[in-house]
């Protein structure tokens, strides 16, 4: 059934659905997101998603047997991460950290992490970790390695994260080694947004220092809603177990085909470019808000986040309600330091998903001077009504997900491709 017609039957059908199904239509067609785990998904995985493998049996797992999709996914993430194993089989992000805290800590354990990372997913008898904080120093906004050694061979803990969920700063992750080594303790290292920064090497990779390093596929990957997880060989065999200890035995086969496709998406010169310009984004978009007056934090950024800093005198949450009128999705949040009387708060901006739609880096200035400009005025209507009509401008021709970092694919047999997809229109796959 052609799509058009089926949107005129659900809207039939089920107008309640229908409504909000149009309603988001509108919001991603003429808002513009910075939040850093909001980016439009691949139209392959898309696709792939509403396709029949959605109605075919799980893929089941257990002990010694991985089914194709999730053979092809682990190969593909491993190769694209040069990781030694690579497990797929986890439903989110949450979920696979959950995996890693069971398979690597028991109760009482003491783990060192950066800003607390991770222990938000800890529930029921886990809670018994014993997490203890390293931050930023509040006079640097840097990490002090040497402070940092000196802690954890205090404390020896068995487990160090770092999880740069507030830092647009690149570490030299073999330092990091080095103390967790000298402690005696697991490193592992949560990417989050900057995966897909990582795998295209505008970043460096944590994957040669760390134990286990994990991440999303959606945010920078474009894919589905789910969790990798990457470990050393040593790991594996524990870290495979806990996968099936905390239930985790079968995924949807439409969703490990969306998953294993990111990957190959995520090797192609066209999402390296995609990559290489999220940088350059976030370095216009930082540039803006200092035109405008607006101080950031960390600063130069040298990933896709921008931390601008919100005056005193303004309430975070309050700040980003009024930019959710203007049509601007913002992330409010605190930056912790190592000083617990010291925090600053911020609005957390992202890149991701305004280079997705293909915004220029001199249109990413512009959006940066707008924040700036906003954060600096009264916040009255027509402050918010100025600031929505030149968001409005220029996004609401713009695609969700931009032609330019989709796959050239001029060069393939065009001939059996059509062979194979009428195929598949006769059998009505």
């Amino acid at each position: 059934m052609a799509d058009k017609k089926l949107l005129k039957n659900l809207a039939i059908f089920d107008p309640e659905i229908f409504a909000l199904l149009e309603e988001s239509h509108v919001n991603r067609q003429t808002m513009l997101s910075l939040m850093p785990t909001d980016n439009a998904i691949s139209p392959f995985s898309t696709l792939l998603m509403g396709s029949s493998l959605a109605s075919e049996f799980y893929d089941h797992h257990y002990k010694g047997h991985h089914g194709r999709l999730e053979k092809l996914a682990e190969k593909r993430f491993a190769e694209l991460f040069n990781a030694e194993h690579a497990i797929v089989r986890v439903e989110s992000h949450a979920a696979a950290s959950r995996v890693v805290l069971q398979a690597i800590c028991e109760k009482n354990d003491t783990i060192l992490s950066f800003n607390l990372r991770k222990r938000e997913h800890c529930t029921g008898d886990v809670m018994t970790y014993n997490f203890i904080k390293f931050a930023l120093e509040p006079s640097t906004f840097e990490i002090d390695f040497e402070k940092l050694a000196k802690r954890a061979n205090e404390v020896k803990p068995k487990l160090i994260i770092y999880s740069p969920t507030n830092y647009p700063k690149n570490i030299e992750y073999g330092k990091l080694a080095a103390i967790a080594k000298e402690a005696g303790a697991t490193l592992w290292v949560d990417v989050g947004q900057n995966a897909g920064l990582v795998a295209a090497k505008v970043v460096p990779s944590p994957v040669p220092f760390a134990d286990v390093v994990t991440f999303a596929a959606n945010d920078a990957l474009h894919g589905p809603q789910s969790g990798v997880i990457l470990c050393k060989n040593h790991l594996a065999e524990k870290m495979d177990k806990t996968v099936l200890d905390t239930g985790h035995f079968n995924m949807k086969k439409n969703m490990l085909a969306a998953f294993a496709m990111v990957a190959k998406e995520a090797m192609t010169d066209e999402y390296r470019a995609y990559a290489k310009e999220v940088v350059t984004n976030a370095k216009a978009l930082e540039e803006g808000l200092h035109n405008a007056g607006v101080e950031t934090l960390c600063s130069p950024t040298e990933n896709h986040l921008v931390l601008a800093k919100i005056p005193e005198t303004q309430d975070a949450t309050t700040l980003q309600q009024r930019f959710a009128e203007c049509g601007l999705l913002v992330k409010a949040e605190n930056l912790m330091t190592s000083d617990e009387n010291v925090n600053f708060p911020i609005l957390r901006l992202s890149s991701l998903n305004a280079t997705t739609r293909a915004l220029t880096p001199e249109e990413m200035e512009e959006v940066g001077w707008g924040i700036g400009a906003f954060i600096n005025s009264p916040q009255d209507e027509n402050s918010v009504k100025t600031l929505k009509k030149m968001i409005r401008r220029m996004v609401e021709t713009l695609p969700i997900f931009a032609e330019d970092w989709l796959p050239d694919l001029e060069s393939v047999e065009q001939g059996k491709a059509d062979m194979a997809i009428n195929a598949m229109i006769h059998f009505r796959v």
